[in-house]
């Protein structure tokens, strides 16, 4: 089936073109991800608190995720245009929808879960310095997505936002909660992804309208 291309030439990302890579990644990366903290939890007779699974001062951890997730928003859509490329399909409406519920609401938090809430607690109680287990998980979330196939400048800033996320998750007080950063986590993923296309789409559309008329020989 033909790629759907609006009248000004723009490429278009639709449902069925994410659902074509959402499916399989629902099975193959989102079910795994997701297991295997919750069994090492069981295994070892751990309470859920252990992996971040806490609602811990919500107003704070809400206020703290969206003033920081939108800030990172931001810098992930400009990282996109500015870094990575400019290569972009700009979702219809519809599908901006279904990506942003994925990332909001699946992928970021399962991610979090993985990354910070079990990798990390994990590696810090085996080795007993926190350091550890930040470097561990940092390290393991920028290379997972090398192993995507992302282009090194798109795994850098992966890199950064993985920074980003295991700091918001550490300096916490009281008990650890994964509400706060599984937040930033989904604003960030929305504005480097389908939110980047979409500025991507205007940029280029601008630069579009203002190139010169072309002249007749």
């Amino acid at each position: 089936m033909a790629s759907l291309v609006e009248p000004s030439g723009a490429p278009r990302n639709t449902v069925a073109d994410t659902w074509r890579w959402m499916k399989p990644d629902l099975l193959w990366r989102i079910i795994p991800l997701t297991i295997l903290p919750l069994l090492y939890s069981a295994f070892f007779h751990l309470p859920l608190s252990f992996l971040g699974l806490a609602l811990s001062n919500v107003p704070q951890q809400l206020s703290i995720g969206i003033i920081v997730g939108i800030v990172m928003a931001l810098f992930a859509a400009l990282y996109r245009v500015h870094i990575v490329g400019p290569w972009f399909r700009r979702p219809t409406f519809n599908d901006h929808l279904l990506q942003s519920v994925f990332y909001v609401l699946i992928n970021g938090p399962v991610e979090e879960l993985f990354f910070r809430g079990f990798l990390l607690a994990a590696v810090t109680q085996w080795t007993g310095w926190l350091g550890w287990g930040c470097l561990v998980s940092i390290a393991t979330y920028t290379l997972y997505h090398r192993l995507g196939k992302w282009n090194w400048r798109s795994v850098f800033g992966v890199c950064l936002a993985g920074l980003v996320f295991t700091l918001v998750y550490i300096t916490q007080s009281g008990p650890r909660s994964l509400l706060a950063v599984s937040i930033v986590h989904s604003l960030t993923t929305s504005g480097f992804l389908n939110g980047g296309d979409e500025v991507l789409y205007w940029c280029w559309k601008r630069r579009k309208c203002v190139q010169p008329p072309a002249v007749n020989h």
